[in-house]
Formats: structure tokens, C-alpha cells, sequence
């Protein structure tokens, strides 16, 4: 009987834990959305890549009051005064939670043209100048990731890429990285910051429906240099990146 209530308490826990991301993610959108009719209003511009770096830490102190805390080490790392690419693993959809509260400014995400269609969602994504991508042509979409890039590359704007392409459900490991980032931040000589979030599994399983109190650990790491590599360096690149991630990950997880 203890253990019956016990397991209702938790489910009652991460359901409502659940509802108050969503309402939490939603508000965040409307608030985008607002800024950017204000912008038009107001500039004839609605799209602002800062719309997210703005809102996303109003989001993550909302959901700190509910147990989960989002914890950054190395935070220079994402403020330097420059053109990069970020790479980071992804493990599950509290990632996210953790990519707004530390949303370096002048930052965009790439997502695929569906998530346009979402209601509410799609809008906000579309203002916060994220670079939507058809990921049925492959070729069309690194062409239209490289051009914009190319672009941002003088005004010191940034990227954020999941190089491992989906979520990894692995708290330990990483799945094999796609070529994309590292091929746009040779061809553009643009440094690599790597980003590492902890594992979350002790106090968040979507499968066993439990969300406790916790913290999400991130810590972002030196930048990676490319000045002066070619594309007959692109494995080599790709593997000290994911060795660095590895290692810390196995790092903040206490392995």
C-alpha cells in the first residue's frame, strides 16, 4: 500500500511538473511573440535573435521554483566576443529547459520548416531567428546553413548545433556526430565551443513518469580552434571535440 501511494505521489509529481513546463513554454512564446509585434511596431523588424536570450532566463528562474535548477560552469566560454559554433549532446526534452536558461546572446538554433506549422510554437521560433531547414534535401539544407552563416560570421553571431542529430537516451554516451557543424566551422575558420549537460536521470525519467527536484549540470568548455585546418582534418577535429565531451560528461556525472 506504501509503495502504491508512494508511486501515485510521483506520477501526481511529474505531471504536474510537466503541465507547468508546457504553460511555462507557452507563455514564453506569447511574450515572444509580443516583442516581435512590438519590434514591427516599432522598426519594421520583427525577427530578433535576443528574443530568446532575454525570456529563456524569466522561464528557467519560473521552473526553479518548482525544484529544478539549472547550474552553468564556464560561462566565458559562451560570452567572448565572437563568431562560433556551438555543439552540445541532448538527452531528453529538459535539455531544452536548459539551453534557455544559458542562451549566449546573438545566438540562433536550426530547426526543421515543420515547426513553423506548430501553433503558438512555430511563431515564437520563427521570430527568434532560428534558421528553419527542409531536412528531406540534405543538400538544400547545408547549402542554406552555410549561406546564412557565411552572413553571420562578420557580425559575430553564433549557432547552436545537437551534433549527435536526435536524442541520445544514453546518460554516459553520446551517439556518432554528424559532419555539418564541423564541416561550416572549418569552412568558415570559426571556432568549436563545446557544451556538455549532465546526466539527468536521477531525478528525471519521462518512462518511469518521475521528475523530482534536481539540478541540470552544464558546463561549457574552452573553444576548439580550426584557423588553418582543411576539410583532411575534419575526422580528426571531430574526434577531439567528441573526446573532450566524453570526458566531461563522465566528469559531472561522477564516473
Amino acid at each position: 500500500m506504501v509503495d502504491l501511494v508512494a508511486n501515485m505521489l510521483q506520477r501526481a509529481r511529474f505531471l504536474l511538473r510537466v503541465v507547468l513546463f508546457g504553460v511555462s513554454l507557452c507563455f514564453l512564446a506569447l511574450l515572444n511573440i509580443a516583442h516581435g509585434l512590438i519590434l514591427l511596431l516599432l522598426t519594421w523588424k520583427a525577427k530578433h535573435m535576443n528574443n530568446v536570450a532575454a525570456w529563456g532566463r524569466v522561464l528557467a528562474r519560473f521552473m526553479s521554483f518548482t525544484g529544478t535548477e539549472v547550474v552553468l560552469d564556464g560561462r566565458e566560454h559562451l560570452e567572448a566576443d565572437r563568431s562560433c559554433i556551438f555543439v552540445s549532446n541532448h538527452q531528453s526534452s529538459l535539455d531544452l529547459l536548459a539551453m534557455l536558461a544559458i542562451w549566449p546572446r546573438n545566438t540562433v538554433a536550426v530547426a526543421k520548416q515543420s515547426i513553423i506549422l506548430a501553433p503558438i510554437f512555430g511563431q515564437a521560433v520563427y521570430l527568434n531567428g532560428t534558421i528553419l531547414i527542409n531536412r528531406k534535401d540534405g543538400a538544400g539544407a547545408r547549402q542554406q546553413l552555410n549561406s546564412a552563416f557565411k552572413e553571420m560570421v562578420p557580425r559575430k553571431e553564433r549557432i547552436w548545433f545537437f551534433p549527435e542529430g536526435t536524442r541520445n537516451r544514453s546518460s554516459n554516451d553520446m551517439l556518432p556526430f554528424k559532419k555539418g557543424a564541423f564541416y561550416m566551422a572549418i569552412e568558415n575558420q570559426v571556432p568549436i565551443v563545446p557544451i556538455v549537460f549532465s546526466s539527468m536521470s536521477d531525478f528525471y525519467s519521462r518512462s518511469d513518469m518521475r521528475w523530482d527536484s534536481g539540478s541540470i549540470r552544464l558546463r561549457a568548455l574552452p573553444a576548439v580552434p580550426t584557423a588553418g585546418l582543411s576539410r583532411d582534418d575534419l575526422s580528426e577535429l571531430m574526434r577531439t571535440v567528441s573526446n573532450q565531451m566524453l570526458d566531461t560528461l563522465a566528469e559531472l556525472n561522477g564516473n
